[in-house]
């Protein structure tokens, strides 16, 4: 949005009252903002469905953007047609639409209408009925209904315009195109260069993640797209304009806000069309579903004091207004992330190529009237797992003729994944070959046997070890080991004794 100069302003109110696409008469006013800074002039044929947006209040005249949706609606931004700061807006027959100029030049200075363009009264302002200004800025829409509908004309110069279908939200990477009138610079000082030039310019934008835009602006991204030119950006008076995508174009979003001063290089914020909480609204629905918000950030958990490879970490989602499906990507810490998992789990278990680095926990909200993303304080870096796992016989073990059964038990510091290997050995005798005399003869020599145990989980951290087919009368030692995932054993098995005694035969007098 921008104000109109006071020499301006008379001169349009003058104009507007004979065509009588305006009653009431304004008293002066404030200087002109810039609009898109960095941009090239444009012609209206490729942009046909730009139009220009006029509000004359009183004392009060600004301009936006807006585009045409159909010849009876425009489409612009919330913050364009309510009073600076509030929800209140502007009396509908207070606001007029330009549409078919490349040049608004002579309609700023003079009140006349350049060949071909058209000029419409409004006669309905419809807002967001959750739209909230800056700084808690959010649904930031508004559609306005003509007094009559405009020609589209056949030179070309007025068109409407599609929306992007609802959910499809362009991609990160996603070439975008703006359109507005205006100049390219921020200052607002009033000096020589300050104030428009009435045409109509354009540039390009490169479309970011939700992530990095709600990182960048600090509010929700349920309604919002952010996009970032290194050689341009759009200003104040481009509120409320389009920005599309692809050709033949559709609108993906309108011009919302960005940083003081409009730098090239800096995040442009639109309001996001293919949010449903947004197209809902649009396409007529006064009380359209909201996306969910958070309201307490996530936070991304280890089970130690800090984070370790192969140890499981956790992201609590938050809390967030409205019920909400969630899913969680977990990435590096930086300027150029890494994503190490991204889906419906809220565990990741990081390897040893993550050692060093700190993470963050991204959770994606979604809900039927869209998505929004937030993210978690970054860990501490993770660290190389040190902690040796344990596990451990659970009293004597339980035998029954030549079976045993051990209860085990095992841990680990870090609540690595754990496997534990349980054993029975003992002596035997087995054929084996000796050196007699020079010579090697087949003879009976006592070895160690050592046979693995059969291992069931029993619950968390609990298991039942079994083994057949023991001796009699041969003390056997049985030892349970555990090895966590980051390839650590414990510091000696554990070990428990038991010599087998065979039953007593029963006898019977004859």
């Amino acid at each position: 949005m921008r104000r109109i100069s006071s020499t301006t302003l008379a001169a349009l109110v003058c104009a507007l009252l004979l065509t009588g696409a305006l009653t009431g008469a304004p008293a002066a006013s404030a200087k002109m903002i810039p609009l898109i800074v960095g941009g090239q002039k444009a012609e209206i044929k490729n942009f046909p469905w730009q139009v220009y947006v006029l509000v004359v209040e009183g004392s009060t005249g600004v301009s936006c953007g807006g585009s045409i949706i159909d010849p009876l609606h425009i489409l612009t931004a919330a913050h364009c047609v309510t009073h600076e700061g509030t929800t209140s807006q502007y009396p509908a027959n207070e606001i007029t639409v330009l549409a078919g100029a490349s040049d608004v030049s002579e309609y700023l200075e003079k009140g006349q209408v350049p060949p071909g363009a058209q000029v419409e009264g409004v006669s309905a302002v419809r807002t967001h009925p959750d739209y909230s200004p800056l700084p808690n800025i959010r649904d930031d829409v508004a559609v306005l209904t003509l007094a009559k509908p405009l020609t589209i004309l056949s030179t070309d110069n007025t068109a409407e315009i599609a929306l992007v279908g609802s959910g499809a939200t362009p991609a990160p990477e996603t070439t975008l195109s703006l359109s507005g009138y205006g100049k390219q610079n921020g200052l607002e000082d009033g000096s020589a260069g300050s104030e428009p030039d009435g045409f109509l310019y354009s540039t390009t934008l490169t479309a970011i993640s939700s992530d990095a835009c709600r990182n960048a602006v600090g509010v929700n991204s349920a309604v919002l797209l952010c996009a970032v030119s290194q050689s341009s950006s759009a200003c104040q008076g481009d509120s409320g304009g389009p920005l599309t995508e692809g050709s033949p174009a559709v609108e993906v979003g309108l011009v919302d806000f960005g940083a003081k001063g409009c730098p090239v290089n800096s995040v442009n914020v639109f309001t996001n069309i293919a949010a449903p909480e947004i197209r809902d609204f649009i396409e007529g629905d006064e009380a359209p579903p909201l996306a969910v918000r958070t309201t307490a950030p996530p936070a991304i958990r280890a089970l130690g004091a800090a984070p370790v490879d192969y140890s499981p970490l956790t992201c609590e989602p938050g809390t967030w207004t409205g019920a909400a499906a969630f899913t969680y990507t977990f990435q590096t810490e930086g300027t150029s992330p890494q994503v190490l998992q991204s889906g419906p789990s809220d565990i990741f278990v990081p390897v040893s190529g993550a050692i060093g680095y700190q993470l963050v926990c991204v959770v994606q909200a979604s809900n039927p009237g869209g998505v929004s993303t937030t993210r978690s304080a970054a860990s501490s870096p993770v660290t190389l797992d040190t902690a040796a796992p344990a596990a451990h016989i659970s009293g004597r073990p339980a035998c029954h003729l030549q079976e045993c059964k051990l209860q085990i038990t095992a841990s680990d510091p870090n609540a690595d994944a754990v496997t534990v290997a349980a054993t029975a050995s003992y002596n035997a005798s087995v054929r084996c070959t000796v050196v007699r005399r020079h010579r090697r003869v087949k003879s009976t020599c006592r070895r160690t046997k050592s046979t693995p145990m059969t291992l069931d989980v029993t619950g968390s951290g609990t298991y039942t070890a079994s083994v057949a087919r023991l001796p009699y009368g041969e003390p056997v030692r049985f030892a349970v080991l555990a090895t966590d995932a980051a390839g650590l054993t414990q510091h000696g098995a554990s070990a428990a004794s038991m010599t087998l005694r065979a039953p007593r035969r029963s006898s019977k007098k004859h």
